[in-house]
């Protein structure tokens, strides 16, 4: 037996489930497709889970557990793993994971989040979902008489090639809780699903070529092809040869929209 079985069988041995109500959502469901929450909710077939996903889960929990104890030994450590009491919206959880102190009497929310070794080529930090979970967060964390401070996302490589990158979050609550609207109206529409992400428009080649591309979600997600089947082909819609060039195929007003989002004042120019 290699030593590989020999740790995914003790993985398995040492798994224990969480009792929780099927039905509860949590501050992570905020920012993912809502369909996937949905067939979370509905006990729904996924991918199996393999041990070396755990394996990350595992490098994902010490880093955090490090860097709690780092700050408790100067003693800037405040609470850790602290539960979220939601109180406006039924049946909902969090926990957070860290609080310290920045201050003699002030507080900060850090929330750690390990990402691979590549990631760090694409400057796509602060993650939006990221964003949203550290303001629910702020939001409805009890700071006490403490004063406080934006919460900060933690991005750490787990391969360690690249040092650590802290971004404070700026996003504001009155964005966010109608993304927990959403979702409460999901629960409540069960079993009835939430349409599949649509597709959406991707730079690629350093910004010469305009693909339309399966939303990344679809991606990493544990129910693609077992409960949910979303079309994952790819298409070039234009591409840059001194101005842009644009297919047949291409639909110029879901560009332009994205565009206009984005901020992508050159392409707009070339529609």
């Amino acid at each position: 037996m290699s030593l590989f079985d020999i740790y995914a069988g003790y993985l398995d041995a040492m798994s224990i489930e969480k009792e929780r109500d099927p039905k509860r959502l949590f501050v992570t469901d905020v920012g993912k497709c809502p369909r996937q929450v949905a067939l979370r909710l509905i006990g729904a077939e996924r991918k199996d889970i393999l041990p070396q996903n755990k394996m990350m889960w595992d490098i994902a929990e010490y880093i955090e557990l490090t860097l709690m104890k780092a700050l408790d030994a100067e003693g800037l450590l405040y609470e850790y793993q602290a539960p979220i009491r939601i109180s406006d919206h039924e049946n909902w959880g969090g926990r957070l994971d860290i609080v310290q102190f920045v201050a003699d009497d002030t507080l900060r929310i850090d929330e750690v989040k390990t990402v691979r070794s590549n990631s760090f080529n694409y400057s796509d930090r602060p993650k939006r979902p990221h964003e949203y979970q550290g303001t629910i967060y702020d939001h409805y964390y009890d700071y006490g008489e403490h004063s406080h401070v934006a919460p900060v996302l933690w991005y750490a490589d787990r391969g360690g090639s690249n040092p650590p990158e802290e971004y404070e979050v700026g996003c504001d609550f009155a964005l966010v809780r109608p993304l927990m609207d959403e979702l409460d109206a999901v629960r409540d529409n069960l079993p009835e699903l939430p349409k599949m992400l649509p597709k959406v428009c991707k730079l690629a080649s350093y910004g010469k070529v305009l693909k339309y591309v399966p939303d990344w979600q679809c991606g990493y997600c544990d129910y693609r092809d077992v409960s949910c089947h979303p079309d994952m082909s790819e298409e070039t819609w234009g591409e840059l040869r001194g101005t842009w060039a644009w297919k047949r195929k291409a639909k110029l007003d879901v560009v332009s929209s994205w565009a206009q989002q984005e901020g992508k004042d050159a392409i707009l120019a070339a529609l």
